[in-house]
């Protein structure tokens, strides 16, 4: 398990709890505002509440609000995003020339690929159980995903697994082949922060703000992109409804 262990163990402690409905795969069509808040819309039905912490990524959350919004709307649209291909690789035997939990490619170098993660070094506790492997996350695209590889839907897996396997010839001097590979092309999902980002999200909340709108952005499209940023994001949010007694 990964990751995702964390937000499956949040899904869990609230279901035990009964203190919280969870609505799972149910994907939200608009919200509108109401005389006690908001209307969520779904596929399947509405649900009324009074206030909205949203941590969808900024322009899913602008396809969602209603026109009244229309200033907010915009700024969430003008938060892009960027999409990049993950690559693991595993390989028989011990092929690795040094030891650490990898290294980072300057775009002056390679534009395609962002970094190489030496699995096998820092999480030694998820290698197999028997005969000795490496196991690589080659990380490639971001910013340059489509100056190097093209439109994410027409790129092919093919292609990606070609240029990782190349690249840890290049900068690890491996030359045998993998024995497993997993591709996985993760769209729109490293929200870009440019010049003066910070000040357009305190514009976003200062809009929410003198119109009265009970919802809070979170997520990595405001605050910060790392899992420590997020969580701390809601966390602040609730606190702020709250009074801080969290």
């Amino acid at each position: 398990r990964g990751v995702e262990a964390l937000p499956e163990s949040l899904s869990d402690y609230l279901q035990r709890s009964r203190r919280a409905q969870l609505q799972k795969e149910a994907a939200v069509k608009h919200i509108q505002p109401s005389a006690s808040g908001w209307k969520v819309h779904l596929e399947d039905g509405v649900i009324s509440a009074d206030h909205i912490i949203s941590a969808l990524p900024a322009k899913a959350l602008s396809c969602v609000l209603p026109p009244t919004c229309q200033s907010l709307i915009q700024q969430l649209q003008d938060i892009s995003s960027v999409t990049v291909a993950v690559v693991n690789l595993e390989y028989e035997g011990s092929i690795l020339p040094v030891k650490g939990f990898g290294h980072l490619v300057p775009s002056s170098e390679d534009k395609g690929l962002l970094g190489v993660v030496y699995d096998s070094v820092p999480f030694p506790e998820h290698n197999r159980p028997s005969g000795q492997t490496t196991r690589l996350t080659v990380m490639m695209g971001g910013a340059w995903f489509q100056e190097e590889f093209g439109a994410p839907e027409t790129v092919t897996t093919e292609h990606l697994l070609a240029r990782a396997t190349e690249s840890v010839s290049c900068h690890l001097g491996v030359t045998s082949a993998p024995g497993w590979t997993h591709v996985a092309l993760h769209k729109d999902c490293i929200p870009q922060y440019r010049l003066g980002h910070f000040r357009t999200v305190e514009s976003m909340r200062s809009f929410i703000k003198k119109k009265n709108l009970s919802l809070s952005l979170i997520g990595s499209s405001f605050d910060g992109v790392s899992v420590n940023d997020v969580i701390f994001s809601g966390r602040t949010a609730v606190e702020d409804l709250f009074g801080g007694g969290v």
